[in-house]
């Protein structure tokens, strides 16, 4: 089933924001690029895991780690535009830009270049250097992902229409082909400046081309409603109340911009003298919620249309009940102020976050349900308020981030205490082991079989090798000679002799036969005596040594925990502060919100009893001169 038009574009719009501040991702490489096209850095890939899981805090955590250590030897030119990106997501335009402008300075390949080059427009757009934004954007090659590219068209339309380049905007925005509004979106703020420039033909132009479009789904439904209301008012504004109606009334009824459509068709039926047929759509406004702009000023409409109508009971009774409507409104916003001012509201806004790392895409999906929300619903919804809130919400993960390191410094304390006990009490047994182990003695006795030994080989010693009970018969054998030796000519001793000398020589012969063998087996071990003993002789050095450096280690470590923790209690008063000024911006956002509506209404308080006043003078007027019955107007029904 496919996906409604209003998903696929969020979700490209947020493929495409991710490829923008972190295309270390990407991978897309040429196969003739000296860069890896997978990941072949483990850190760099642990790196990846997070940002994937949008926990951006850890993964550019991960990512200045690993550059400290020098773990990115394969992936450093990436690494280096994902920390950029990052850095940039977070808001640190400079740090930001000294990364993506090193980087150009760098012979990277035409992929890094060219995001490089995204990455630096972005920071000069958003700096408000327009300039060099529009500048770097003419070096961008045709190496960028193809959601890079969207956003990079749209950029240079927007740097364009900043620098009130409107032409040049649309010819860009002519030449972009797609399937998801985007143009329409773009198309929409180039003809509203140009009617703000006074270029009424040329903005009326694109409104109406954006107000005509074929709306598939419910965004681009509201950006052609929005549309068409900007051409409406725009034709009112020029005084073409015959050219305002059609476009207003293309505007849905039950849409969001409904509202303001209606009050606007009323005052083009008003303009052109038509009060009879302009009471049809300020009556159905007033008869909506009070808490939008456009059904307060048609409270002040309708009883303006019956006055002008010669109905002044039914103006004057409609005055009345927009007094009264007043009146309660701005007793609300009272309220709502002081529960802003108060700090209810902001805290109330986050008080079921996921208290998880901040994420690019991260907005307010749902308002408590309190009075100060109902009048602060579009405001919430405005850029502004939505940036200062994620920076108000990054803040406190920060605060709460800085809460668990002292909590782990802590636990480092007592794991530290804990260790430092445990080698206290193993302590005595291990000098007891170390001075039990004569690891010099054993050396010499490993030189002197191996002395041994290759006497042996010198002297072809073939019984200096065989077993014990055969080096126990050949002492035998030779002692035997030597006392037949003795005997001399003694009768019979040839035939003794004749027989020693048999037996020494089978031994003889089935010691030479085995000797090759034990003599191979005999240097093996040997060299196992030698690969154990210099196994044995580290680590004796190495339990010395832990022995003699682990009270100065521990002193290190308990001496760097202690400084760490003055740090982050620095760090967290700073950010305590820092939570507080933030939460003062949002409520001072929140508050002259709240007093624009209250002066609004009471402007309209103001002229509403003022009217009233004029209604009952001309009453009292006409009944003077002509004490006659008013001729009463019937309300048309809407």
């Amino acid at each position: 089933m496919p996906k409604p038009r209003g998903q696929r574009k969020f979700q490209r719009f947020a493929a495409a924001l991710a490829a923008s501040l972190a295309c270390g991702f990407a991978l897309a490489q040429d196969a003739s690029d000296e860069h890896p096209s997978t990941v072949q850095d483990l850190a760099y890939g642990e790196v990846l895991f997070h940002l994937f899981q949008e926990d951006y805090f850890t993964a550019l955590t991960k990512l200045l780690a690993g550059q400290t250590r020098g773990e990115f030897s394969y992936h450093e030119g990436e690494a280096e535009l994902l920390l950029g990106g990052l850095h940039l997501s977070y808001g640190q335009h400079r740090r930001a830009g000294e990364i993506f402008g090193r980087l150009l300075e760098q012979s990277v390949a035409p992929s890094v270049h060219d995001r490089a080059w995204f990455f630096l427009a972005k920071i000069w757009y958003q700096r408000g250097y327009l300039d060099e934004a529009e500048l770097a954007l003419t070096r961008i090659g045709e190496s960028l992902p193809d959601p890079i590219e969207s956003d990079r068209q749209l950029l240079l339309a927007r740097v364009l229409m900043a620098q009130d380049k409107f032409d040049a905007a649309l010819a860009v925005l002519s030449g972009w082909q797609d399937d998801d509004g985007w143009v329409g979106y773009a198309k929409y703020n180039v003809g509203v400046s140009l009617v703000r420039l006074g270029r009424i033909d040329d903005g009326t132009r694109v409104l109406d081309e954006v107000g005509r479009m074929v709306a598939g789904d419910a965004d681009l439904s509201s950006l052609r409603d929005k549309a068409n209301v900007a051409l409406g008012y725009a034709w009112l504004q020029a005084a073409q109340p015959e050219l305002a109606r059609p476009s207003l009334a293309r505007v849905r009824l039950r849409g969001p911009f409904s509202n303001k459509a209606l009050l606007g068709v009323g005052w083009a039926d008003a303009e052109r003298g038509d009060y009879r047929a302009a009471l049809t759509p300020w009556i159905e406004l007033s008869d909506r919620n009070i808490l939008d702009s456009a059904v307060q000023e048609s409270l002040l409409a309708v009883p303006y249309a019956f006055s002008q109508l010669g109905a002044r009971n039914q103006a004057a009774e409609r005055y009345l009940t927009a007094i009264d409507a007043f009146n309660a409104e701005i007793g609300r916003i009272d309220a709502a102020i002081a529960a802003v001012e108060q700090g209810v509201f902001i805290s109330d806004l986050l008080s079921n976050r996921v208290t998880d790392s901040s994420g690019w895409y991260w907005r307010l999906d749902d308002l408590p349900n309190s009075i100060e929300s109902h009048y602060l619903y579009e405001l919430v919804a405005a850029h502004e308020f939505q940036e200062g809130l994620k920076n108000y919400r990054d803040l406190l993960y920060l605060r709460e981030n800085l809460d668990r390191w002292s909590e782990s410094l802590d636990a480092f304390d007592d794991i530290l205490a804990t260790r430092q006990r445990a080698f206290q009490q193993r302590l005595p047994d291990i000098e007891r082991s170390l001075d039990a182990v004569d690891v010099d003695a054993l050396v010499e006795r490993r030189v002197a079989a191996e002395s041994k030994l290759a006497e042996i080989e010198r002297q072809q010693s073939v019984a200096a090798l065989g077993t014990e009970r055969e080096q126990d018969v050949w002492a035998r054998l030779e002692g035997v000679s030597a006392k037949l030796e003795q005997l001399g000519d003694f009768a019979g001793a040839d035939s003794v002799r004749q027989k020693q000398r048999f037996l020494q020589g089978v031994l003889f012969w089935n010691l030479s036969r085995d000797y090759k063998a034990r003599h191979w087996r005999a240097a093996k071990d040997l060299r196992a005596i030698e690969q154990e003993l210099r196994s044995a002789q580290r680590a004796y050095h190495q339990v010395d040594a832990v022995r003699a450096e682990w009270p100065d280690e521990f002193a290190a470590l308990t001496g760097r925990i202690a400084g760490l923790t003055p740090r982050v209690d620095g760090l967290a008063d700073q950010l305590d502060g820092l939570v507080v000024r933030q939460a003062r911006f949002l409520e001072g956002v929140a508050t002259r919100e709240l007093y624009a509506q209250r002066d609004r209404l009471s402007t309209y308080l103001v002229q509403a009893r003022f009217a009233l006043a004029s209604v009952y003078d001309r009453s009292a007027t006409v009944s003077s001169v002509a004490p006659a019955t008013d001729s009463v107007a019937t309300e048309p029904s809407p």
